[in-house]
């Protein structure tokens, strides 16, 4: 949808649609994940190398368990808040110009923010849980903002159309160029919004306005109003709701980003953090010695790295064809 020259690609319940005379261009093809993407080609453009036998979740410099130092991003934020403190150093550095984020409107609807100071980054905090159209964040940041260095958050399916942009041989070259960092989020899956919130949460007697955070933890989905929880069920209850394309789906720690980030393997209000490409590790290392985080190093045979290699593990077999049905 971003990278459509005749703008005639736009979401439609969650789905891009065509919405004018298409151009018969191509250009969206070669944009997509979903129908081409070498993880070879992709970790050459980031490591100038591919993964070793020995590297499940991919090519790493550096695990850890952090937190944002800064209280307001503490209360604001999901688990340790190490996302936001990432983005307001980065901003405040100028590794970064801009920061596309995952906002969402009063019905809790999720949608691209182009958060360009600190107060946009706090105020857009907090895991959504349904999808966000995140790459037009970046053709707005560019086009409308005026950006040329922009920092993108995102799951793993949109990481991957990241770097499908910037390494296709028909890449849109200025979204390309623009994607100067990617922060990718653990993700096992995602939900349909008219599904999960529309129909689901107010069938409960919610009106979805009221809540002020959504959360999964333990395997339960709890929503809630300030401190108060609203709603609480076990995570079986919204299988339903699942997305059909996560369940095609491998990644759960956004295995192609700068640096990655999830509330598994760490203390409750703490995130672990896998730093995978040199930018990112140094952004971690800068922001820790500017105050912005605290971290300490997740060693391979602790508990909770062995829970992050199980869970992405768990992600493939989910995913795996079994030979029974391949045949069939």
């Amino acid at each position: 949808m971003a990278a459509c020259p005749v703008n005639v690609l736009w979401p439609e319940d969650e789905q891009p649609t065509l919405s004018g005379a298409c151009a018969l261009c191509e250009i969206c093809y070669y944009q997509c994940p979903n129908v081409e993407f070498s993880k070879d080609d992709v970790e050459m453009y980031l490591h100038n190398r591919i993964r070793r036998p020995d590297e499940p979740i991919g090519i790493t410099r550096g695990v850890f368990v952090g937190r944002a130092t800064k209280s307001d991003i503490q209360t604001n934020a999901q688990d340790g808040g190490v996302v936001t403190a990432l983005l307001a150093y980065a901003l405040e550095s100028n590794l970064i110009d801009s920061a596309v984020v995952a906002g969402r409107d009063s019905a809790w609807r999720a949608r691209p923010e182009v958060a360009t100071k600190y107060d946009d980054l706090v105020r857009n905090a907090g895991t959504k849980y349904t999808p966000s159209p995140t790459i037009l964040g970046v053709r707005s940041a560019i086009y409308e903002y005026a950006k040329s260095r922009v920092g993108v958050v995102g799951t793993p399916c949109q990481i991957r159309a990241v770097r499908r942009i910037q390494t296709s041989p028909m890449g849109n070259r200025r979204l390309a160029q623009a994607m100067t960092l990617a922060i990718g989020l653990f993700c096992m899956e995602s939900y349909g919004y008219d599904k999960l919130v529309e129909s689901y949460v107010t069938s409960k007697g919610i009106d979805p306005s009221t809540i002020t955070r959504m959360a999964i933890k333990k395997g339960s989905f709890i929503a809630m109003k300030d401190e108060n929880e609203l709603l609480h069920v076990p995570l079986k209850d919204i299988d339903a709701f699942v997305r059909n394309s996560c369940k095609q789906c491998d990644d759960f720690t956004a295995e192609f980003t700068d640096i990655s980030v999830g509330g598994i393997g760490c203390p409750s209000g703490h995130s672990t953090v896998i730093a995978r490409t040199e930018k990112g590790l140094e952004l971690l290392k800068n922001a820790e010695k500017a105050g912005y985080l605290e971290l300490r190093e997740l060693k391979p045979e602790e508990k909770g790295f062995l829970k992050v290699l199980n869970m992405a593990q768990l992600k493939r077999m989910r995913t795996a064809v079994k030979p029974t049905q391949a045949a069939v």
